[in-house]
């Protein structure tokens, strides 16, 4: 977690913990507790979203927002994104599972469904490819455009879809929908929002036959 304490140095960071300190009149707060007070004012506002915003965003103005919005996704982005090949890599599984139930010559389901947790469908959407930047997120890129937004992509229930249809005269393909909207897969068709089956399998031909999760869990504890 290099990059995520190094960013609590950063200018924004320090700038922010200043803000607050001085709307709380705390002198004494520290990063961790400020990062904590956004933690209660993101969730408190959530479920109360009829209701105002949570009393704890009044300490914050929109810079130390951002700042803090950053430090969580630089955090998210090494331990469950694209900062490590290991962490999207361990995936696999689910990969595997979709193509067995959509692509399957026996008789399939109307639909399956997996619930899990936020750390494991930010690790499928890296995998996937999804909300990928040119480089690699560090601890200096405050202020800079990004794809990868936790704000955005891991919104509370959010999910991930793969629907397939079997057409008529031409071969099965699948659309693809993140949050109940259509994403186009990196190596799939970019003018079609249907992607053919057989191209998926292509693309994600390692994540199926190539997927020892018991091996990439050791190495990870190597």
């Amino acid at each position: 977690m290099f990059n995520a304490r190094s960013f609590n140095a950063e200018p924004a960071m320090q700038s922010a913990v200043e803000h607050v300190r001085a709307s709380t009149q705390l002198s004494d707060l520290t990063v961790q507790d400020v990062q904590l007070m956004y933690t209660v004012c993101a969730f408190e506002t959530a479920w109360q979203r009829h209701k105002a915003p949570s009393v704890w965003c009044r300490f914050f103005d929109v810079h130390a927002l951002s700042a803090l919005e950053f430090a969580e996704d630089l955090e998210y982005y090494w331990n469950d994104g694209y900062g490590y090949e290991l962490t999207h890599r361990i995936a696999c599984p689910a990969i595997a599972d979709m193509f067995a139930a959509i692509d399957t010559p026996s008789e399939r389901a109307n639909a399956t469904f997996y619930f899990t947790h936020s750390g494991t469908l930010l690790k499928m959407l890296a995998h996937l490819g999804v909300a990928r930047d040119e480089q690699p997120l560090t601890h200096k890129d405050f202020g800079k455009d990004r794809r990868w937004r936790t704000s955005e992509i891991d919104a509370f229930a959010t999910n991930l879809a793969f629907v397939r249809y079997d057409c008529i005269e031409e071969e099965p393909r699948v659309l693809a929908m993140h949050q109940e909207r259509v994403v186009r897969l990196p190596g799939c068709p970019q003018d079609d929002d249907l992607c053919p089956l057989k191209t998926l399998r292509r693309i994600y031909a390692d994540s199926v036959e190539r997927c020892d999760f018991e091996a990439l869990c050791q190495q990870a504890a190597n």
